[in-house]
């Protein structure tokens, strides 16, 4: 729901003739909003299905409004934005109804964004690989965090001082690597 947020304000700066943009973007910071006040039990049938048939008004809102006047070739992403609501319509709208659907990805850009601003800061990743590496320790770094581990630096630690088992004989090496540091 976030780039659909973005889509529709970019939608307000470049239609403004247009309401229907600025309807959605209220309904959806709504539906949002409603969502995190009660993420457990998720939003009431009667809820669910009010946000529903005000979305469905909308969606209506928009082919009028796009029928009156199309969408010019300088600017089509309010349309195509119009479109997409239509057709993914069941995706945009499951997490009112499923508890373990999030409304928006942040997590996941929280997460790129960690390495993006190291990537700036101080990294030089070389490979792919090694990349992958970096990947993994601050996947690893991240579950010692959700585990509550009191101590960050003791749980790394321990993993260094792990006995060393005896190298198995393995014909590719570049397996032999990967399965060593994920031990």
């Amino acid at each position: 729901m976030v780039h659909i947020e973005r889509h529709l304000r970019d939608s307000m700066e470049n239609e403004l003739g247009f309401t229907w943009n600025r309807q959605m973007l209220e309904l959806i910071q709504e539906m949002i909003h409603e969502n995190n006040r009660a993420p457990e039990e998720g939003s009431a049938y009667e809820k669910t299905a009010e946000f529903e048939k005000r979305y469905d008004a909308i969606v209506q809102t928009v082919a009028e409004e796009y029928e009156e006047s199309p969408p010019s070739d300088y600017y089509r992403d309010g349309y195509n934005l119009y479109l997409r609501m239509v057709e993914y319509r069941h995706n945009h709208l499951l997490f009112l109804s499923n508890s373990l659907v999030d409304p928006d990805n942040n997590l996941c850009e929280r997460k790129a964004r960690v390495l993006k601003g190291k990537i700036n800061q101080a990294i030089s990743l070389r490979s792919f690989e090694q990349l992958a590496y970096f990947c993994e320790c601050l996947s690893m770094l991240d579950h010692f965090r959700i585990e509550n581990r009191e101590n960050l630096y003791q749980s790394v630690k321990e993993i260094f001082n792990r006995k060393k088992t005896a190298k198995p004989k393995v014909q590719n090496r570049k397996l032999h690597k990967r399965f060593y540091l994920r031990i």
